[in-house]
């Protein structure tokens, strides 16, 4: 079973993914493959193409200014879509393809605005309200408050996310214990299912 665990930036995915890493489940990074594909070469040039020399960090693409770039205009966002996901998404299915457990976790963002739905059996959803999202973003990264807006209006509404999805976690307390023990009711709901469908074959 493949299962996409996605939620906007600082809904707590990552340390949602972390429990799950720690409770031996297979994980495929989304973002550790973006990082690849970003320094490929022909990837590197068609970046340069498209937004120009302000993008690099010397000889390397800066993500921090390539997203400020793009995270205010959504056609430009697009563009940058266009460009990195047919490789993220190739190199996404070969990782898939070489792994033999019976669960494979993907960790993606922006599962949902990239439109992967299909790629995945089942989708976990994690997710906490803007204000906590932009204070945990604010407090860990160096990003403005503006910037960080700007991400999360860019992504699709979180109602809209709570409809595509098959299983809900909210995060908003910050209370570990309470996050470990709604992953421990996410892992009895996916045991059931499996065990389901073990039945219906």
């Amino acid at each position: 079973m493949i299962i996409g665990i996605t939620g906007g930036i600082g809904s707590g995915k990552s340390t949602v993914s972390r429990i799950l890493k720690d409770k031996g489940f297979c994980f495929i990074d989304l973002d550790i493959i973006s990082h690849d594909v970003i320094q490929d070469s022909k990837i590197k040039a068609e970046l340069f193409k498209n937004f120009g020399s302000e993008i690099f960090d010397k000889e390397e693409i800066s993500r921090k200014k390539l997203g400020k770039v793009v995270f205010e205009d959504k056609n430009k966002l697009e563009r940058l879509n266009s460009i990195m996901h047919p490789e993220i998404l190739k190199r996404m299915r070969k990782k898939i393809e070489k792994i033999k457990e019976k669960i494979v976790f993907v960790e993606i963002q922006l599962l949902f605005e990239v439109g992967w739905e299909r790629e995945f059996d089942l989708i976990l959803l994690v997710w906490s309200d803007k204000n906590t999202q932009i204070k945990r973003v604010l407090a860990r990264d160096k990003r403005s408050e503006n910037e960080t807006k700007n991400i999360i209006n860019s992504q699709i509404s979180l109602d809209e996310k709570i409809k595509k999805s098959d299983y809900v976690i909210e995060n908003n307390n910050d209370n570990l214990e309470d996050l470990k023990n709604k992953i421990d009711n996410f892992i009895n709901f996916l045991e059931t299912k499996l065990n389901f469908e073990k039945k219906e074959v």
